[in-house]
């Protein structure tokens, strides 16, 4: 009778076990990482929905405006009231919201998510998300008119946008260019860019204008593009001139001196480019630079922008490369002034570029100093035009004592020639941020 006695009890324990799991009065978990929201044509959600008694058994989401109700997405799982959910204890529903389908006007509005669990209470828990409607474009005006813009060269577009804008900007192919408020005239804006050397024929740079709902404008430039041809040359390479760049840059190759040669040539070079359009992410909302950008005085130039160089090895060539900046040469560790005022953002080795100085001119525009042979700036420095950075040097891949000189804006090579010439800089830019109305470049 004792042992009847102990299964009786084990089975009513057992039984008031169940029955108070069942019994749970702890609702579901409905959370969302947003708490509110701008919408604009189309606006994803996500919710999670989680429940570690029973289960979630039901889930839905609706959108309430002006006192009725649109349903957005409802699910059923599988399971029942005895032995709770069959599978997983968390769900995710994303929902996607499209106001015109729905027949929703702009304005303000709430999304809301409901979960029950499997308990015999069937327990429910409702988080809501306050949204904003706005499905209306933001406006914007082009100020600039018909502008000439060579390949591989700079241009400066001004515009007016309204204040509920969160971004925008001019776009040329596959790179963005941010605008910024115009330092000397907070109504409007204006962006500096580029037509990359590598753009495709036609390529037509458009401005473009996001709200913070995700409406967009899109208003394209009135531009004629100015092809041009590079100019291309021949780089012959020695085991010796390989090996000394590979125990500078590449410490501890163990291969042959062309393959770790390739390596910096392919691998570094585009690492070092990486480094550099990150730099770039962050310019000064200032224009810090004035003028036109002064070039290393008693110099010639030697390899010049965008020239396409073929590297030569025992009579074959081997690499291909396009050359981004100008090499200039004067005597050997000869001083190197900066081209304009800026702030030093970057001072240390750099790849291929060996000992660099990148500086900030503002506004998205930047210029790099390579093959140092000394640095004689710190990073976050303030700097004038004509203050020396260093000396120049042979460092990185640099076959002579030269300065390797490039500009770039937000991270693209462009031609330095353009910013050497007061005319270009008169033309393109001062007479674009005068107050006329309508200007072209």
């Amino acid at each position: 009778m004792r042992i009847v006695w102990l299964i009786l009890l084990f089975l009513v324990c057992g039984a008031a076990y169940y029955a108070y799991t069942r019994l749970e009065h702890e609702p579901p978990v409905v959370s969302t990482m947003t708490t509110q929201a701008f919408v604009g044509a189309e606006y994803h959600h996500l919710f999670r929905f989680k429940d570690p008694g029973s289960g979630i058994r039901h889930v839905r989401v609706w959108l309430e405006s002006n006192g009725k109700s649109y349903p957005l997405a409802e699910q059923e799982y599988p399971g029942s009231v005895l032995t709770g959910a069959e599978l997983a204890l968390e769900r995710e529903v994303e929902v996607t919201v499209k106001p015109k389908e729905l027949g929703v006007g702009d304005g303000a509005a709430t999304l809301e998510a409901e979960a029950t669990d499997y308990g015999w209470l069937a327990n429910k828990a409702n988080v809501e998300v306050p949204l904003s409607i706005d499905t209306t474009p933001p406006r914007a005006s082009l100020l600039t008119g018909l502008t000439y813009v060579r390949r591989g060269g700079s241009e400066l577009a001004v515009y007016t946008v309204e204040d509920k804008v969160e971004k925008h900007g001019i776009q040329v192919g596959d790179k963005f260019f941010p605008g910024f408020v115009d330092p000397g005239d907070p109504a409007r804006r204006l962006a500096f860019y580029a037509i990359p050397t590598d753009a495709p024929a036609g390529v037509k740079p458009t401005l473009v204008v996001n709200d913070r709902a995700g409406n967009s404008t899109r208003i394209e430039l009135v531009t004629s593009l100015q092809d041009r041809a590079f100019p291309a040359d021949t780089i012959p390479l020695s085991d010796e001139f390989m090996s000394a760049k590979i125990a500078e840059i590449l410490s501890g190759w163990t291969g042959s001196p062309l393959d770790g040669y390739l390596k910096i040539n392919r691998e570094v070079r585009k690492e070092n480019d990486a480094a550099l359009v990150e730099l770039c992410q962050k310019s000064s909302v200032d224009r810090i630079w004035s003028g036109p950008f002064e070039q290393m005085p008693n110099t010639h130039a030697g390899a010049s922008f965008a020239q396409r160089r073929s590297y030569v090895y025992q009579g074959k060539v081997v690499d291909q490369q396009t050359h981004m900046g100008y090499d200039l040469a004067s005597t050997s560790h000869a001083e190197v002034p900066v081209a304009n005022d800026g702030v030093v953002v970057f001072a240390g080795p750099l790849g291929i570029y060996g000992n660099a100085v990148v500086v900030d001119h503002g506004l998205g525009l930047f210029s790099l100093y390579g093959h140092l042979s000394e640095i004689g700036v710190k990073n976050h420095s303030a700097v004038v035009k004509g203050e020396s950075l260093g000396k120049t040097g042979t460092t990185g891949l640099a076959g002579g004592d030269h300065l390797h000189f490039a500009m770039l804006l937000d991270g693209v090579f462009v031609d330095p020639l353009e910013w050497f010439d007061k005319k270009w800089i008169d033309e393109h830019i001062e007479a674009k941020l005068s107050k006329r109305p309508s200007i072209g470049g």
